[in-house]
């Protein structure tokens, strides 16, 4: 059947039924906008939900001390870092970063941002300690020495060893600001539940409250939490006191909708206002509506395979360099993102700035050499898994299928296992996922270290990635550097030494495609997040 406006109006009509959710009308002078996504935020803990579908929620909800300037980048790579919650910081030494806060922000609810906060949310308790509620803080800030209150307004943080880019920590992710109280408010009540059980079932209280303020989430962002339903919807509404001005919706919907064709009838329609993850085939349908813009940005973060480096089979990394040197990448990019993905040389971006090692080669495609290494490694057709969460990641349904195929091409004998949740992915029995890796600051150790490095939790929880020594050594010497020379020649190490272990395998860095209703004035971000603050996002 050809895509029309009438056919599309009418398949909306009952969507609009069942989902209960009203048509908004762009008569208001401040709208209620209602974006259509392919998977909802698994939870709104700022810094233990950290995947793709998490930030685009968090952002908004959240701030941090330091902002990074992602409308007017640093040229030559790097990034421009501007105030926030910090009107200013200063250094005071290699290892010791002063910052200042702004007076008079507000929490959601209603209390005043001090010192204290920011004490609590960077406490070793909660973010980077040994024993860290937030086991994922420890890959950010896990070389942490101590923070200290200077006066209710200024806190001074002091790291193990010099840290070049701490400022840059401070404005991505695990770093998002906490209240204090909406936390503490919990401590009693769980450590009197855990007074009554026997002390092998104990835990510390902060495990059990970010279980309850995942779904209760109190920030200082342009939008507070309402409501959610899971597999349904998340509600946020404008937090009209906030610090940069008054946002330009009343409030935003996220709303679960898996298949791309239902987001696009209900933007034709007028029941959503935005849609994310349009596939680049779908860019000159949505052409044809005047009422209706797209627009897109390349992404730095790359979609890749994790090889299990622990499996028995893939234990080999004979057979783990064999499965990355089967895929043409070029010819992925070309079928499944006509051709406007980025193939990055190895794990890394030219963002890096002086970091970036530009002439490394990267993931080679010679599927010769595969087959040659898997005579040597002695492989025999044994049978491979691929566990994929299906529609979690944007094509990689296609991408699995056309990767059985080169694989085969080569003698590996891979099989698609389709399960529901990363827990399902993980299982005993994992060889082969599909995971993507943002490049969550501009440099090495906001990228390869927090996902691959001592404190990542590949490393630490999962057990799929454990490397040589000198892997390690390396990553201390990358954020310990006193100079960025010593940081590159510790940053070369570290990619020689990953790409020979090969515990994954980069495909390619997508685009990340929106479309929404003309009067809208948004922008994407290269990575997962969706802003909405009153200085980049209006409507009219």
């Amino acid at each position: 059947m050809t895509l029309t406006r009438r056919n599309l109006l009418s398949s909306v009509g009952a969507l609009a039924l069942v989902s209960g959710l009203p048509v908004v009308s762009f008569a208001q002078a401040r709208p209620d906008i209602v974006i259509a996504t392919n998977e909802l935020a698994r939870g709104l803990e700022p810094g233990s939900d950290t995947g793709n579908v998490d930030v685009r929620v968090i952002y908004s909800i959240f701030d941090t001390l330091i902002r990074r300037d992602f409308v007017n980048p640093q040229a030559g790579g790097g990034e421009k870092l501007v105030p926030h919650l910090a009107q200013s910081w200063k250094r005071v030494d290699p290892r010791t970063l002063e910052v200042v806060l702004r007076r008079g922000v507000k929490f959601h609810n209603g209390d005043e941002l001090t010192a204290e906060d920011v004490m609590f949310t960077f406490s070793a308790e909660r973010l980077w300690g040994p024993k860290s509620a937030v086991v994922e803080g420890r890959a950010y800030f896990g070389h942490l020495e101590k923070v200290e209150k200077i006066d209710d307004y200024a806190v001074r943080f002091v790291t193990k060893e010099p840290d070049l880019v701490f400022e840059s920590r401070l404005a991505t992710y695990t770093s998002w600001i906490v209240n204090a109280r909406s936390w503490l408010q919990h401590k009693e009540a769980i450590e009197r539940q855990n007074a009554a059980l026997p002390e092998d079932r104990r835990r510390p209280w902060m495990e059990g409250a970010i279980r309850l303020v995942k779904w209760n989430p109190i920030g200082t962002g342009p939008y507070k939490f309402r409501g959610w339903k899971n597999n349904e919807f998340i509600a946020l509404d404008a937090n009209e006191n906030y610090f940069m001005g008054a946002p330009a919706a009343r409030s935003i919907t996220f709303k679960e909708v898996p298949e791309i064709a239902t987001r696009i009838a209900g933007l034709v329609s007028g029941e959503f206002q935005m849609i994310t993850d349009v596939p680049p085939d779908q860019i000159a349908l949505l052409g044809r509506y005047p009422d209706i813009k797209v627009t897109q940005a390349p992404l730095e973060n790359s979609h890749v395979l994790v090889f299990n480096t622990a499996d028995p089979l893939l234990k080999d990394k004979r057979i783990r360099q064999a499965l990355s040197l089967a895929i043409d990448r070029a010819a992925l990019n070309k079928a499944l993102w006509e051709g406007h993905a980025q193939i990055p040389p190895g794990h890394q971006l030219p963002s890096f700035g002086e970091m970036f090692l530009k002439d490394r080669p990267g993931y080679r495609f010679d599927p010769a050499r595969a087959r040659a290494l898997l005579a040597e490694a002695g492989y025999k057709g044994e049978r491979i898994g691929y566990r994929i969460i299906p529609n979690y990641y944007q094509r990689g349904g296609e991408a699995a299928q056309i990767m059985l195929e080169m694989w085969k091409a080569v003698g590996l004998n891979v099989e698609m296992e389709t399960v529901e949740n990363f827990t399902q992915v993980r299982a005993k029995g994992l060889q082969i996922h599909p995971w993507s890796n943002t490049y969550r600051l501009p440099d090495p150790s906001g990228a390869l270290l927090v996902n691959w490095g001592p404190n990542a939790l590949i490393q630490t929880r999962f057990k799929h990635f454990e490397p040589p020594p000198a892997f390690n050594e390396a990553a201390k010497a990358l954020i310990g550097g006193a100079t960025m020379a010593d940081r590159r020649k510790a940053f070369s190490t570290l990619l020689d030494i990953f790409e020979d272990e090969m515990p994954m395998t980069t495909l390619y860095n997508p685009i990340a495609i929106f479309a929404m209703r003309n009067n809208i004035t948004w922008s994407p971000y290269p990575i997962h997040y969706m802003d909405f603050r009153p200085d980049v996002f209006r409507v009219g």
